[in-house]
């Protein structure tokens, strides 16, 4: 009996302890997703909004332009491989770039004062166009399309600030007519008709005997090809760096109307399908006395020709005889289809040289 009473006692008391408070499950939080709007197609060259540029300057509060500073880039062209540009920043306020073309031997030294509203730089020059920029970092620049705003593209439109102020290279491919005066040089821009004195520096000596000693030159006005840089001062004399030739008888073209084959100093840009690069310099002239001669990429060439109407025959060349690895495919081409040339004719300011009623050798005239 007195067994019995303690195994009740102590199911009574395990049964007491199951008996817990049941617990209340907690309630799900409603977990809401955010909402993702849509991102438009970027269509090249477009802005979305006037905060693209905001958004992409994260490095700077302010722009202060303290000191001197130099940008450099190459950026993107239409009909040419590429622009590259040099632009210098002056703390007074002035600014100097040059635009060179590539493959197009066209260079553009331009000088004025820029203007900086924000992060927009302005460069302002009566001597020609220079787009705006954006500053898009301390050290990056970006070019503004013409309704004011950065271009977004696959394409680097973007300049660099060099860690060092970079001094411009004012050297330049020049074709004009050179002419002495009481031992005073100067010379005649064809692109531009500006005409600067030229210095007697070291590399100027050499042509200045050449034209001296020769009798159908000295005292004339003649068309030469030479790399000159300008002086930066007021004066713009110019600096001989290479002297390359003189053309006797030819004279500036006119760039609205070519209406002549001879006296004109041609640059040749085809040769049948082979686009001819423009810093080999591949030139030549036809004169009236049934001499043609030039320079075609390493040598310099001479023959005689006979025209009647538009046939053509050209001579076996004589040349000399230097060989310069870079030029040879272009110069061994040239020389061949020249020589092959049996028609000759002036279309636009094209001048066309035939082979069979094929175009073998395709010429513009040479402003530089």
């Amino acid at each position: 009996m007195k067994h019995s009473i303690i195994v009740s006692a102590v199911l009574l008391a395990l049964a007491g302890c199951s008996q817990l408070p049941q617990q209340t499950p907690a309630p799900m939080k409603k977990v809401i997703e955010p909402v993702v709007a849509p991102e438009p197609d970027l269509v090249e060259n477009e802005v979305l909004n006037d905060n693209i540029a905001q958004a992409q300057a994260t490095d700077f509060g302010h722009i202060f332009i303290d000191r001197d500073m130099s940008f450099t880039g190459t950026l993107p062209c239409e009909g040419c491989p590429g622009i590259k540009y040099h632009v210098n920043l002056f703390q007074d306020g002035k600014f100097e770039a040059r635009q060179e073309f590539i493959d197009q031997h066209e260079v553009n030294l331009v000088k004025g004062t820029w203007l900086l509203e924000g992060r927009v730089i302005h460069l302002m020059s009566q001597q020609a166009k220079i787009p705006s920029f954006q500053f898009v970092s301390n050290n990056k620049v970006v070019l503004l399309d013409e309704a004011g705003k950065p271009v977004v593209s696959k394409d680097n439109y973007e300049l660099v600030r060099s860690n060092d102020f970079i001094k411009l290279d004012t050297s330049m491919q020049m074709l004009g007519m050179y002419q002495v005066v009481d031992n005073n040089a100067f010379f005649t821009s064809c692109s531009n008709g500006e005409k600067s004195s030229v210095a007697m520096t070291q590399h100027h000596i050499p042509m200045l005997r050449n034209y001296q000693t020769d009798k159908n030159l000295n005292g004339k006005a003649v068309i030469a090809t030479m790399v000159a840089r300008q002086s930066p001062k007021e004066d713009k004399m110019l600096f001989v760096e290479k002297f390359e030739q003189f053309w006797p008888g030819a004279t500036c073209p006119d760039k609205l109307n070519v209406a002549k084959v001879q006296g004109i100093v041609w640059r040749v840009e085809r040769v049948k399908f082979i686009q001819v690069p423009q810093h080999y310099n591949l030139r030549m002239l036809f004169n009236d006395n049934a001499k043609l001669y030039g320079f075609s990429g390493c040598n310099v060439f001479n023959a005689s020709y006979s025209q009647s109407s538009n046939l053509l025959k050209v001579n076996p060349l004589v040349s000399t005889k230097k060989y310069c690895a870079q030029s040879n495919y272009y110069e061994s081409n040239f020389t061949q289809h020249l020589q092959m040339a049996d028609r000759i004719e002036l279309n636009g300011d094209k001048l066309q040289l035939f082979h069979n009623n094929e175009v073998v050798v395709e010429m513009r005239p040479a402003l530089n």
